[in-house]
Formats: structure tokens, C-alpha cells, sequence
């Protein structure tokens, strides 16, 4: 946990942070704490409820509510005078958001009619017992889109503090209660259905975009959970729709065609128009389901999207001979996707600098959509030109030496230009994520130098991670600190599976044994089935969370399982399995009421039947 000092403001107490996110708000005139059980202290002892903003590094309107709201000296003097003010990098405590994210959930389909959330996460909280009374996202410094101006908010729920106290307590609990039963629910042990797998991803072949690929309608999200359960039990029109969708995904303006990697989703239901922050966990999730799907196809299109990912991500992401930052901001200047647009003038000049042909520039042109009418417009900047993101009109076009010579050329401009931030601190999970990325692709596509770096990038972990201390969750310039949770662990422990699977050598097996045998010591709870996200001890949080969800990664439960059933398979290893069966049964309720909710779980059910077929039914 971090630790303040006792300063009264807000630049000095995360000066130090070991966070992008906190030092971004470090010169703030708002007095930020760091999450700390000084931090509730001090609100008891004035007798003030707490604030909480959670965010990241890289998120556009974490930037907007920073720049229009915290460093405003006035809003800045009503928050200081009503509250105490705490700054959480959800990166950093995943626990912590997990948490209040529940909370944002439960409170807006209770008074909005729907559910919802996202970042910056905004939430106004009881210091005596930790329970949020009012949980919202984003909000304006003047009433817009029928929301109050944050400065209204401040006051409305400073005068509520002061003069109907019990109802907000009132409140609080029973928010505090409805999260417990979503985060820490404690069901009774269930088989499980032997066909809900199948039945799951039928029911998300059901909602498939067939014209662009992936499910659903805008805003729209690679979704790796999904399209991985699909590929396990879908059967070979499951193949074809995840063929069909990382295709799709990657000619248009989710992948970024100059610079290589994806974006984090798109605005649109057509992959045409990212959100342009660049995250690790989506490269680190996408890039197996790329080289698997390439060496089972022989498309050598998707081989060629995971080799620019990964030089992507070797480039612009990682620490030489290390491990991997976090991700590249969506922003520069205050403007979306600023780095990433372009002009037809600019296209133009610059392929025309690197020697290319009036016809070989058009013939460009044609292929990435420059000769159609430009395709973004900034919505927070209207009276800027519109322009250009570019697309690939189809796999041959971006196997074309001359169309890769010509996205070179544009990549030394774009390297010109000033560059989005980066958020540089580095992440146990994440880093798991990506090493296996790069250990699957090697062996997948038998590319050994993709082999060779996952090993030098997992060396880099062990060493600056695991600390006298035990494992840390994250390092910053030189500082590991946070103790892992459950999917730290996990993630690490799996790319250790994959590791020893690309070279053969036991090494990796022996150290993945050595993080399940951690991991069961510090978060599992045989008596029940139940794994807990993180330590016991965390006094701060008023329910120790156990989140079951796969979102935007699988959740800490799915990735112990996956490595409990790959710890399983080499013998008869009867402890492990008797765990799995017991975790498995602990979660069959949930999966019965929330399939879909748990879509990465459920890809690995047949492997896990074979291991444990006690824990499911007998017959359908």
C-alpha cells in the first residue's frame, strides 16, 4: 500500500507515485491522497466523506476531467474544502475498481434505468465503512448531456453529507450489499452442464456481424474472450466467424496500418474509426489467436498482422532485453487520434519525398481508402479538417511490397510528429499476457526470435518482479511495488506453460508449478472452491473481491484455471486436479445464471472435463 507523507498537498503526497496516472495529477490544486488507510483516517478525523477517482495514464477523458475540473482552483477549493480526495490508477488496483466499477453498475441501473461505467470513475464514499452512497463517471464543469456541472455535484452531495446523513448511509449499505453479492456472491457448489460451452457460443454465433465481423453494434471491441470461445466450441462455423472477424479487424482502422498494432475498439460497428490508445493487454490477447489461426489456415495475411504486432510491440512498448510498458495514450495536444490521421497532402508529400510514382501514390490512395472522402472528424475539436484514418481495402493489397515500402515512408513521418504518451510503468499481469503472445507466435509460426525474445522479457520479470518481498504487481523506473494478485500470478504462470511448450525446456514448467503453488497459498480457499483476487488484509476495502467476469482480460479465477488444467495434463497430478474440480463446482452457479459473463471460462471447459469430470453432469 502506498504510504503518504503528511503534507497538505496534493503535488507532494504523489510526487512520488510509482504511477503515470498519479504524477499527471501530481500538480493539481485538488489535496490527492494515494489509496491509504491514512487517507480514511483523515476523513474520519474531519468528519468528511471521501472521493475516489479512479483512472489511467491513457484515457481521453481522465485527461478532459483533469484538465477542466482538478486543475481548477475553484472546483479544486470546494472539493479540498468538502472532502477527501483519493487518486487510484486502476492499472496499478484492479481490486479497488473492481470494487467501485460494481458499485457505478448497480447505482446507475437503479436511478438511470441502465447500467453503466467507464473512466475517469467517480465515487463518493462513507470513510467509517468504506461503502460508496453515489458512484457516476465522467463529469462536465458546466451541466451538459442532463448531467449536473461537477461543481453542482460537490455541493448537492456536500449539503446531503451535512444535513440528510443517515439516508446516505441508508444508501451506501445497500450499495455496499448489492456489490458484495455481485464481487464475493457465495453459492452453493454446482455441476456443471456438460454442452454449456456450445450452447454459449451459439448464442454469440446468433448476434455475428456478418458484413464487418465480430458481434454486436457500435462502439465495438475486439473481445478476444468471445472470439476465443467461439474458436473452442463452435465447431467449424465458429472457425470460419473468427477467421472471418480478426480479417475484418485488421484491415480497417482498428489496426494501425503505419505503426502496426491494434487500437483499444472502435466507434463504429465497421472497424473504421478507433479509439486510438493502444493498450498491451489487446495486442498481448490478439496476437495468439492470430499466429494460431494463421498456422492452422495457412493465411499468411493474418501471420503478417501478428508480425507487425509484435514488432509493434518490440518497438514502441518494451523495455530493451525487458519487459513491457503499458500502453500509448489516444491523445496528443488535447486531440484524439492526432498522431495517427492524415491529410491527403500529407500522404501525398510524403510518399512522393520517398520516390513514389504519381500512379504508384494513387494506386495507394486506392487501397486505404484515401480516394473516398475522408472517414474521422475529432467530435471534442469540430472546427478542425477532417481526415483520414487509413484502411486496407483487402489482405492482398497489405501484402503488396509496394503498399508496405509506402506505410514505411509514412511511418518515418509519423515518427516526425510529436508522439502520444506513454504510460511507462510495467505490469506483472500484463507482461504475462505478452510474454505468451510472443511464445505462442514463435512456436505457432516457428519463428524462434519471437521464441528467444519471450525468454528474455520472462528473465527481465523474474528478476526486477520477485522482490524479497514476494511478487510485485508493478515497477516503475526502477521501484517494484503492490503486492501480485491472483491474475499477476496466473498470467505469469501460463506464460511459463508456453514458454516451456516453445523451447522444451522444464525450467518453465518447474517455475509455473512454483506460481500455482503460490498463488493456492495466498488466495485459494479450499474449503469453498473460491479463489479471491487479492491478499487477505487489504483493510481498506470492505469485501475482499472474487470477480468471476472475463472483460477486457479474462478474470484471475479463468487464468488459474487455465493453469491448473495445463499443470494437470503431463501426469496424474490428483492434488491439482481435485482443486480444479472443487473451483469448478464453486463457480458452476455463476456460470449457470452468466454464461456469456464468463466466455474465456468456458473455452476451456472440455479440457477441464477431462481432468475433472466429477465436477460436471453426468448427462444433459
Amino acid at each position: 500500500m502506498n504510504q503518504p507523507s503528511s503534507s497538505a498537498s496534493g503535488g507532494s503526497r504523489l510526487s512520488a507515485a510509482d504511477s503515470p496516472y498519479l504524477l499527471q495529477h501530481a500538480g493539481n490544486p485538488v489535496q490527492w491522497w494515494p489509496w491509504c488507510s491514512e487517507a480514511f483516517a483523515h476523513a474520519r478525523q474531519r468528519d468528511l466523506p471521501v472521493f475516489v477517482s479512479i483512472g489511467y495514464a491513457t484515457c481521453h477523458w481522465c485527461h478532459v476531467m483533469e484538465r477542466e475540473s482538478f486543475a481548477d482552483e475553484r472546483c479544486a477549493a470546494r472539493l479540498n474544502e468538502s472532502f477527501v480526495a483519493i487518486k487510484v490508477d486502476r492499472e496499478q488496483r484492479p481490486d479497488v475498481d473492481d470494487l467501485f466499477m460494481s458499485a457505478c453498475q448497480i447505482f446507475t441501473q437503479a436511478t438511470e434505468g441502465r447500467a453503466s461505467g467507464g473512466w475517469p470513475l467517480s465515487a463518493f464514499v462513507d470513510p467509517g465503512t468504506g461503502f460508496p452512497f453515489f458512484v457516476g463517471t465522467y463529469f462536465p464543469p458546466e451541466p451538459a448531456w442532463g448531467r449536473a456541472s461537477f461543481i453542482q455535484l460537490l455541493e448537492g452531495l456536500s449539503a446531503a453529507w451535512k444535513d440528510r446523513r443517515p439516508a446516505l448511509l441508508e444508501q451506501s449499505k445497500r450499495i455496499a450489499n448489492a456489490v458484495i453479492d455481485a464481487v464475493a456472491v457465495d453459492h452453493p457448489p454446482k455441476k456443471i452442464r456438460r454442452d454449456c460451452a456450445e450452447r454459449a457460443a451459439r448464442k454469440l454465433m446468433q448476434v455475428f456481424d456478418e458484413a464487418n465481423g465480430g458481434f454486436g453494434d457500435a462502439p465495438k471491441f475486439p473481445q478476444p474472450s468471445y472470439l476465443t470461445l467461439v474458436l473452442a466450441a463452435g465447431g467449424e462455423a465458429g472457425a470460419a466467424i473468427v477467421r472471418t472477424t480478426l480479417a475484418k479487424m485488421a484491415l480497417g482502422g482498428l489496426f494501425d496500418h503505419v505503426a502496426g498494432g491494434f487500437h483499444r475498439y472502435c466507434v463504429d460497428s465497421a472497424w473504421q474509426v478507433p479509439h486510438f490508445e493502444k493498450m498491451l493487454y489487446d495486442n498481448a490477447l490478439l496476437v495468439p489467436l492470430y499466429a494460431q489461426c494463421s498456422a492452422r489456415t495457412g493465411d499468411r495475411f493474418l501471420a503478417h498482422v501478428c508480425e507487425r504486432t509484435l514488432a509493434f510491440i518490440d518497438r514502441e512498448l518494451a523495455i530493451d532485453s525487458g519487459g513491457f510498458y503499458c500502453a500509448l495514450d489516444a491523445d496528443v495536444n488535447h486531440r484524439e487520434g492526432a498522431g495517427h490521421v492524415w491529410s491527403a497532402r500529407e500522404v501525398s508529400e510524403a510518399l512522393a519525398q520517398a520516390g513514389f510514382s504519381t500512379q504508384d501514390a494513387a494506386s495507394f490512395a486506392d487501397a486505404t481508402g484515401l480516394s473516398s472522402d475522408p472517414n474521422f472528424r475529432d467530435p471534442h475539436h469540430p472546427a478542425d479538417p477532417p481526415a483520414w484514418v487509413l484502411q486496407m481495402r483487402n489482405a492482398a493489397d497489405a501484402l503488396d511490397p509496394s503498399i508496405e515500402r509506402a506505410l514505411r515512408a509514412l511511418h518515418d513521418v509519423r515518427r516526425a510528429r510529436e508522439q502520444p504518451i506513454r504510460d511507462e510503468k510495467v505490469l506483472l499481469c500484463w507482461n504475462g499476457m505478452m510474454i505468451e503472445a510472443f511464445a505462442v507466435a514463435g512456436e505457432a509460426l516457428h519463428n524462434s526470435t519471437w521464441t528467444a525474445r519471450a525468454v528474455t522479457a520472462a528473465e527481465w520479470v523474474f528478476a526486477h518482479l520477485q522482490t524479497t518481498a514476494g511478487w510485485q504487481r508493478c515497477w516503475f523506473h526502477g521501484r517494484a511495488s503492490i503486492g501480485a494478485t491472483l491474475e499477476d500470478l496466473a498470467s505469469l504462470g501460463n506464460a511459463c506453460i508456453s514458454l516451456a511448450r516453445a523451447t522444451g525446456e522444464m525450467l518453465w514448467f518447474e517455475r509455473a508449478d512454483e506460481l500455482f503453488q503460490q498463488a493456492r497459498a495466498e488466495f485459494f480457499d479450499p474449503s469453498s472452491g473460491r479463489w479471491h483476487d487479492c491478499r487477505a488484509g487489504e483493510t481498506t476495502l470492505f469485501v475482499r473481491p472474487r470477480s468471476l467476469q472475463d472483460g477486457a482480460t479474462p478474470s484471475g479465477t479463468t487464468s488459474i484455471v487455465r493453469l491448473m488444467i495445463a499443470l494437470a495434463t503431463p501426469g496424474d497430478a490428483l492434488a491439482t486436479c481435485a482443486d480444479l474440480a472443487r473451483t469448478l463446482e464453486g463457480i458452476g452457479q455463476s456460470i449457470s445464471e452468466q454464461p456469456l459473463s464468463m466466455s474465456a471460462m468456458l473455452s476451456l471447459l472440455a479440457d477441464a472435463r477431462a481432468l475433472a469430470p466429477c465436477a460436471f453432469e453426468e448427462s444433459d
